[in-house]
């Protein structure tokens, strides 16, 4: 006997809904709703009556009575029109179908007789409505929040802040690092490192977590648990240049101060008396002191600060020098512009120090800076313009570093970038299992259902000619900074593209692209130097103020780069020795069988050996797409004798044998719950280990060719070197002809 039960809004109680005896109820499963994660529906029945009985009405009230609001306290308690109806299809104690119940519309036949028409959905991942906008800055990041100290940053490379959910690295906000000769490098003894000056990263498994936890979801997976995923992290960098923190309104921290009255100045510079109580002046910090004419930095920070003079005596030059502590001169300039100049600058303060105006007659004749509103032309004003969030030794909200993406795209960056499917467990509510497409699909239950067939109805065998296309693209966003910005102006593409164009395939029609929310995470050298980090900035060095959202790999820290001196607390420069490594490699120094967070493979703008064979396209699309674009590729659509237990029992990723051959199923299609009997399924073939080329790049011998399918000895062919990206040219140590990394060939130039 077929069964519906419903669950009132609150789903505290359950209610039996009568239905007709021998009315059909037909189910259609289909593969989406492992597969997209931002479905409203996934498998769903066709619509159907049920009557409108007195056990039905105390569920549904009098909706056949427009006019009639006693619905309205039923509403509240039972159900709204606005809400999914939880509810279960089962037959006797067999469940058919989780999910809920949708009202369609009402049928009143012969005035007296009234049906309730419903379509039932099964449960499916509808995630962008659990998430609707909210963006990962909305997560609730109490347990990684943190102190921004010595002990934590330093700590945190070795994973040991926030159980390794927090690692800071190293990239370039625009600070314009270079060893260029003549500059000054990015860390010395005598001008090292703030704190601040690195970026925490948080480890892409947390954030999964937390989403799916505030969410109301559970789910297991082993790829998350893997060791190489839980190296994957997410740069919380969305323009600042350090790390925000909560306890500080870094916009509060400015001020601007004027002249009450003209002053006269001497051929020797003197502190020029400046007031926040002069026109137009204003300190909202308390951080000017009108008795010493003087600003005090209320943490160690980066100021950006303007000096204005109007002064007599026509042309005439004023020196005018902003000194910290009184005595460092950090900013300097005579001003000679008919009467009036203006300066800025912009320097780093530690906690104390203090920034005030000093002037200076350059001519000897007695030359007056006079008074006005500050902020007017014709004035004698200092103004703290800007003040960074400080340098280091704040409590850092993670929250407010995270970059501006919604919890749904990161979600569904992760499942293009991996090729995931999203499977509800039929045995735990809100619980799913998270795996690749490959991999679940390789952990199926093998089925044999060749005596299912029904042959009195058409078998019909199809090639997947009809569905594949003319080119599919796999590739990240573009990305704002310089070097993106270059590779796609020359190129006309993103960096990191996989193309597929099936030239063979006189029916492929159109296009088709998987394209991430992440920017391409790409590592260049510090100028006149070796070593790489990413440089999150123009082409004109200002760093990216609303920079999209990437991935890469924390590798450990890298001891090759010699010196490096950081501040600590008591803001002593301390020779560290290393410098975090993030990348989109799994390693420092990438070999052949090594990972790369791109789909194709590309020339690197940093020195690498050979770059990895496993683009996040080998190791996650490939199979998948093989099986669809492979000559020997099948559908199958045929009628199946499926009792109620087999509905029960299935899984998308089932290997069902038919025949002599295994195939998944793609759909099944109005399934009669009432009765049960034959029904259309719609299966795809299963090809086994379809050969992406003859040979596989496996590793690298002693003179750098490259060896394939695991042997040191076989060198493969040049189709199958250059479909991994490799170069076939001369090998000038042996003479033949090999397979070699594309750095053989000169590196790309991006300054």
């Amino acid at each position: 006997m077929l069964r519906l039960v419903v669950w009132n809004s609150a789903e505290t109680a359950q209610h039996t809904i009568e239905l007709y005896d021998h009315a059909p109820v037909n189910l259609n499963y289909q593969f989406a709703d492992v597969s997209q994660i931002n479905k409203t529906q996934g498998s769903y029945s066709q619509t159907f009556r049920i009557p409108a009985t007195k056990q039905n009405r105390d569920f549904f009230g009098s909706i056949d009575k427009a006019n009639i609001e006693d619905t309205s306290d039923l509403i509240i308690s039972n159900y709204s029109v606005k809400q999914k109806i939880k509810a279960v299809l089962s037959y006797n104690t067999i469940p058919l179908m989780n999910g809920y119940v949708q009202i369609k519309a009402v049928y009143i036949q012969k005035k007296d007789f009234t049906d309730i028409e419903l379509i039932f959905f099964g449960d499916t991942i509808d995630l962008s409505t659990a998430l609707k906008e909210k963006k990962i800055a909305d997560l609730t990041t109490t347990s990684i929040d943190h102190a921004l100290n010595y002990g934590n940053l330093i700590g945190s490379m070795a994973l040991g802040l926030n159980s390794g959910n927090v690692v800071y690295g190293f990239m370039d906000k625009g600070q314009n690092w270079t060893f260029t000769e003549g500059q000054t490098p990015p860390y010395t003894s005598t001008s090292a490192l703030w704190q601040g000056d690195f970026t925490p990263y948080v480890r892409a498994k947390w954030l999964i977590d937390r989403i799916m936890s505030e969410a109301g979801y559970t789910y297991d997976s082993n790829l998350f648990d893997s060791a190489d995923f839980l190296k994957i992290y997410l740069p919380a960098y969305n323009g600042s240049i350090t790390p925000s923190s909560d306890d500080n309104s870094s916009a509060q921290q400015v001020a601007g101060v004027g002249l009450s009255s003209n002053f006269t100045l001497s051929t020797s510079y003197a502190l020029v008396p400046l007031f926040d109580t002069a026109a137009g002046g204003y300190d909202y910090s308390s951080n000017w002191s009108n008795s010493s004419h003087t600003w005090t930095a209320p943490y160690t920070c980066q100021v950006t600060l303007t000096a204005s003079v109007w002064f007599t005596g026509n042309a005439d030059p004023v020196g005018v020098e902003i000194r910290k502590n009184g005595t460092t001169v950090v900013f300097q300039n005579p001003f000679g512009f008919n009467g009036w100049g203006q300066g800025t600058a912009t320097i780093e303060v530690v906690v104390g120090d203090t920034l005030s105006m000093y002037a200076k007659d350059l001519t000897g004749i007695a030359l007056s800076l006079n008074s006005n509103p500050v902020g007017d032309n014709n004035s004698t004003w200092f103004r703290i313009d800007a003040v960074s969030e400080p340098l280091q030794g704040q409590d850092v909200d993670m929250s407010l570093n995270f970059p501006d993406i919604k919890q749904i795209d990161f979600l569904m960056g992760l499942q293009k970038m991996f090729n995931l499917v999203f499977v509800p467990d039929n045995t735990k509510p809100s619980h799913l299992i998270i795996e690749p497409m490959q991999d679940y699909i390789s952990a199926g239950t093998q089925k044999d259902w060749t005596n299912k067939i029904d042959y009195n109805m058409d078998v019909v065998i199809t090639p997947t000619t009809d569905i594949q296309r003319n080119v599919f693209d796999w590739e990240n966003s573009a990305g704002q900074d310089f070097i993106n910005v270059a590779v796609q102006e020359s190129t006309g593409r993103v960096y990191g593209r996989h193309r597929i164009e099936d030239k063979d395939n006189d029916f492929a029609t159109g296009e088709a692209k998987v394209q991430t929310q992440f920017a391409p995470y790409i590592l260049s050298n510090i100028p006149s130097s070796s070593i790489a980090i990413h440089r999150c900035i123009d082409k004109e060095g200002k760093g990216i103020q609303t920079p999209k959202a990437r991935l890469a790999y924390y590798n450990g820290v890298d001891t090759s780069v010699g010196e490096v001196y950081v501040y600590n607390d008591a803001l002593t420069s301390t020779n560290i020795g290393f410098l975090p490594n993030f990348s989109n490699y799994n390693a420092i120094s990438p070999t052949v069988p090594d990972n790369d967070l791109n789909f194709g493979y590309e020339r690197a703008f940093i020195f690498v050996n050979s770059h990895p064979v496993n683009t996040q396209y080998y190791r996650y699309w490939m199979g998948f797409v093989n099986e669809l674009y492979s000559a020997d590729s099948r559908l199958l659509t045929a009628y199946v004798k499926l009792t109620r237990a087999d509905i029960q029992d299935f899984e998308f990723s089932d290997r069902i044998y038919i025949q002599d051959t295994y195939y998944r199923i793609l759909k099944i299609s109005n399934y009669d719950a009432t009765t049960g009997g034959v029904v259309k399924v719609d299966f795809i073939k299963i090809l086994s280990d379809v050969a992406d080329c003859a040979y596989l790049p496996t590793g690298q011998n002693s003179s750098g060719a490259i060896t394939f399918n695991g042997s040191v000895t076989e060198f493969g062919n040049q189709a199958c070197c250059e479909r991994y990206g490799y170069v076939w040219f001369p090998d000038k140590v042996g003479g033949n002809t090999r397979c070699f990394p594309s750095t053989f060939i000169p590196t790309p130039t991006i300054t």
